[in-house]
């Protein structure tokens, strides 16, 4: 059974660019599997990993997306870690991978054993959590790649693509000769296009993950140094659907400045705090297929569309391709086995549902977000109730006391009598729509919920 190893030395990547020397722009690059492989990458970050990816300093600079950089923040501060890649057993093996994360430690609980399959259940990264019956889930389960054979990237070896200036995956192809290359990309001579190859660093890495969002040009800038502007406008401006599911009723008390409308925060419980939290666990590649509009300024979504076209028998390994464009779905499962090292079982996840197997257990995953302490070994007693309060700009912060309530007055450098109080129940539609919000905006709750302030309005 293949148990896979994160590669720690980074590997060098060659890219063929053809550029047009009277523009100075990439006509388009001619890529293998590695380079293919680390574009990929890009569509299974959670958009946590995003925020984080966005905001390190490069050639680019720091750029922000929505309030995903203010909220992944205020979530590092509250010590929770909710970045978790369901497809780091595909990242692993790339020679150049950004996600400098620790590997995901994987934890069972203490009391599952191979006769007695009632204990199934699987934490990731935490030995904080315990399972329904209160035993903790403490055991340490080492990960096999899927289906028990290695995972080395995405797509298939000995395989070459033809990548255009904004991102756009083309499959190798008899029909795409010299003479449709030169029509598709506005070669009007080819005596102006000439042959380069590049060294693609971990660098030009991260900053074309920047670009994808804002350029229409990434490959251009990243390796002929043309830096764009980068603009502070909407990168997603589509609707979104089916990003958020199941039977939402959260109650909050919205608080509103009267003068402009404007909701300055929003204060509720557990159940809503980690409701605004869980935007930052969607991998990219799932939220970018649910956008409906697909008109983002950049060229990230493009790109995840060219790579939904290719045929995923012919250019994909195992379940790859689902990985990169599901939003969820990933199950986890124990192999019970007989190990000469000593090691009883093994885990390994998949995009299907049930195997019917001997020896397989589904493992049922706990809320990998839950805001500790919730339950105590032994009992199922919950702590005390916790409020949390979320900014317009999603910054989630607890509110210890009512004391600390009276200094975010001073806080906002709004008068008292200058707020309004409302108390609301959140369901899918306000839910999807604060997320739609916190990809474009630094209002997400104002933007979000505009037509409960225009209800708000009217009562004055």
């Amino acid at each position: 059974m293949a148990v896979f190893k994160f590669q720690t030395k980074e590997q060098a990547v060659s890219l063929k660019l053809l550029v047009d020397t009277e523009t100075n722009k990439v006509v388009f690059a001619e890529a293998d599997k590695d380079f293919v492989d680390i574009l990929c990458s890009f569509l299974t970050f959670p958009l946590g990993t995003i925020a984080k990816f966005v905001q390190k300093d490069s050639n680019i600079g720091p750029i922000t997306i929505g309030c995903l950089n203010s909220l992944n923040q205020s979530v590092q501060n509250l010590g929770l870690l909710t970045n978790y890649n369901s497809s780091e057993d595909y990242c692993n093996t790339l020679k150049i991978n950004i996600d400098d994360s620790l590997p995901t430690n994987y934890f069972m609980c203490s009391k599952f054993d191979e006769f007695d399959h009632k204990c199934c259940y699987l934490s990731l990264g935490t030995k904080k959590h315990y399972c329904e019956y209160g035993h903790p889930l403490s055991r340490l389960v080492s990960l096999s790649s899927p289906l028990f054979e290695i995972c080395l990237g995405f797509v298939k070896p000995a395989t070459k693509f033809v990548i255009s200036d904004d991102l756009i995956v083309f499959p190798p192809s008899m029909d795409l000769t010299i003479f449709d290359l030169t029509k598709k990309f506005g070669i009007k001579s080819t005596s102006s296009v000439k042959e380069m190859t590049v060294n693609v660093t971990k660098e030009k890495v991260l900053d074309l993950l920047k670009c994808s969002f804002f350029s229409k040009t990434p490959l251009t800038d990243v390796f002929l140094g043309m830096k764009p502007l980068i603009e502070k406008s909407r990168i997603f401006s589509c609707d979104v659907k089916d990003i958020i599911s199941g039977d939402i009723h959260i109650t909050v008390k919205l608080v509103i400045r009267k003068s402009d409308n404007i909701i300055l925060y929003a204060q509720g419980g557990q159940d809503f705090a980690e409701l605004i939290i869980r935007f930052l666990t969607f991998p990219l590649g799932g939220v970018l297929c649910k956008l409906e509009g697909n008109d983002s300024l950049g060229s990230i979504d493009g790109f995840c569309k060219s790579i939904s076209n290719l045929n995923e028998d012919r250019y994909f390994i195992l379940e790859a391709k689902k990985r990169l464009l599901e939003l969820s779905g990933m199950h986890y499962y124990c192999h019970v086995h007989d190990d000469t090292s000593g090691e009883k079982f093994t885990l390994f996840k998949s995009n299907e549902v049930d195997f019917d197997w001997q020896n397989v257990v589904k493992m049922k995953l706990v809320n990998t977000i839950t805001i500790p302490p919730m339950i105590r070994p032994g009992i199922y007693v919950k702590t005390p109730e916790m409020y949390y309060m979320v900014t317009d700009d999603l910054v989630v912060e607890p509110l210890l006391s009512p004391i600390s309530s009276v200094f975010l007055f001073n806080r906002f450098k709004t008068s008292i009598y200058d707020l309004e109080e409302k108390v609301v129940t959140l369901g899918i539609k306000e839910s999807l729509s604060i997320f739609k919000e916190a990809l474009n905006s630094t209002c997400a709750l104002t933007n979000g919920l505009r037509h409960l302030l225009t209800r708000v309005k009217k009562e004055k």
